[in-house]
């Protein structure tokens, strides 16, 4: 289809996805994977615009380290394609029009609340590679378009559920936004690219990496610590609503992450013969020992957990510590709330441990995928930090929002390697039905097949 503009001597073919982005909306964002022509569509909006009437335009990028970061020189492409050399001067840091049209580059992290200021005049705001925008940064950015008419233009290849982007646009969008989602196989004119050929080979060589690449689905990075993992556990439907607490079963363990005024996590685990289930997890951020102390009890109680239920609360190395500022380490706060028999501190060891822990723990579980969704993307979102000036992933995980979800799991991980799988005594008089084929095919009792688990003798966990 075409997209005309008010004096209708330009035009420019896009293809039909794009048609909803063609009317006035606040907020407007396309996402989806290479190929889907995002970038290209919204640069030729942006040159008609600026042709048809003075239009100010700020493109924008979460980080800009220099005019090459920029979407410049695809305009500049645009400018030529459309035979505007002469109306259009395109200078080092800018392109102007002879009726008073702007484009500027920017990177939001060179702005705060009193420079962004600056851009209150400007009629769009054109973000792109939007997965890596901030929080902060989407809210600085928001109310500062205040023109009559302006709008805010999103781009991007989603990464994260949890990225700002998404969660305004496909979580939580209001009424005046509209989002698309466009791949290659919107692309009409995909086919003609030499783009086609990777795109297949790609497929060919790694569907799950490719669908993120082509497909828009989110991403598992280079740098991701378990996502890889995350989405095998969906394949083989060991995530979702059936990992529940089970009454008859063996004790609860509960695994953590503690930080005051900083994100803390907890996960809930419930050993099995064959593996693990993983029914809940919560976290928050500024509180102290003892309100979690309260808020753990609370959770237990809604789950039906009775007191006898719960074997140990697990608190990471660290929690020897004076923490919270209290006189007492949390450790000694726990023990006072739960019992020295229930309350157990994970070994210290090296971060690679841990996340391998988690790699090898994280096969044999099963997770519920509604108690724990924000457990699950944070395990999602967990990554290795990246180094900028060698380009390089380190071999230590980024310390964001996702790295308290990811230790408190790995830690809940480490435990579970070195417990015994439930005894006899802690399972009483159950039948556990038996995997001989394709199905469960017959039933044994737990003391018949405890004397047959490979796992069967108990080890110990400082």
């Amino acid at each position: 289809m075409s997209s005309k503009g008010a004096s209708s001597i330009l035009e420019s073919e896009v293809p039909r996805a794009f048609k909803p982005l063609l009317q006035p909306m606040r907020y407007k964002g396309a996402y989806g994977g290479r190929g889907g022509a995002k970038s290209h569509f919204f640069s030729e909006e942006i040159i008609l615009r600026c042709y048809e009437r003075r239009t100010r335009v700020a493109c924008i990028r979460e980080v800009q380290k220099s005019i090459k970061d920029s979407v410049k020189q695809l305009l500049s492409d645009k400018i030529n394609r459309f035979g505007l050399q002469g109306f259009f001067e395109v200078l080092e840091t800018e392109i102007r029009g002879k009726n008073g049209s702007l484009i500027i580059f920017v990177g939001m992290q060179s702005y705060n609340a009193q420079n962004i200021k600056s851009l209150e005049g400007y009629d769009i705001a054109w973000v792109e590679e939007a997965q890596t925008l901030s929080q902060y940064s989407l809210d600085l950015l928001r109310p500062t378009l205040r023109a009559r008419g302006s709008e805010l233009w999103f781009s991007w290849n989603p990464r994260f559920k949890t990225d700002p982007v998404d969660q305004f646009f496909r979580r939580n969008p209001p009424s005046n936004a509209i989002s698309v989602l466009v791949n290659w196989k919107d692309n009409p004119w995909f086919g003609e690219t030499e783009l086609h050929a990777d795109m297949l080979a790609d497929y060919a060589n790694d569907p799950e990496k490719a669908e993120h690449i082509w497909g828009g689905g989110y991403g598992v990075s280079q740098g991701a610590i378990l996502a890889r993992w995350i989405n095998k556990a969906r394949r083989e439907k060991r995530v979702g609503l059936d990992a529940e607490f089970d009454p008859t079963g063996a004790p609860i363990e509960i695994s953590s992450d503690l930080g005051f005024r900083d994100t803390a996590t907890w996960w809930f685990w419930q050993r099995k013969l064959t593996g693990f289930t993983v029914f809940r997890c919560i976290g928050g951020s500024g509180y102290d020992a003892e309100d979690w102390i309260d808020k753990l009890k609370d959770e237990m109680g809604t789950l039906g957990i009775p007191p006898k239920m719960l074997s140990k609360v697990w608190l990471p190395h660290d929690a020897r510590a004076k923490t919270f500022q209290s006189k007492h380490s949390s450790v000694e706060v726990f023990v006072k709330a739960f019992g020295a028999d229930h309350v157990g501190v994970v070994a210290q060891s090296k971060k690679e441990a841990q996340v391998n822990a988690a790699r090898t723990i994280i096969d044999r579980c099963e997770i519920n995928e509604e108690a724990c969704q924000e457990g699950l993307d944070g395990l999602e979102a967990w990554q290795f930090e990246f180094n900028e000036e060698t380009q390089v992933f380190s071999r230590e995980p980024l310390h964001d929002w996702a790295s308290h979800w990811g230790d408190g799991f790995a830690y809940g991980c480490q435990v579970m390697q070195e417990l015994p799988a439930p005894s006899a005594k802690e399972l009483p008089g159950r039948t556990l039905a038996v995997r001989t084929g394709p199905g469960f095919q017959s039933t044994m009792t737990m003391d018949d097949a405890w004397d047959t688990a490979p796992n069967a003798t108990p080890s110990r966990i400082r």
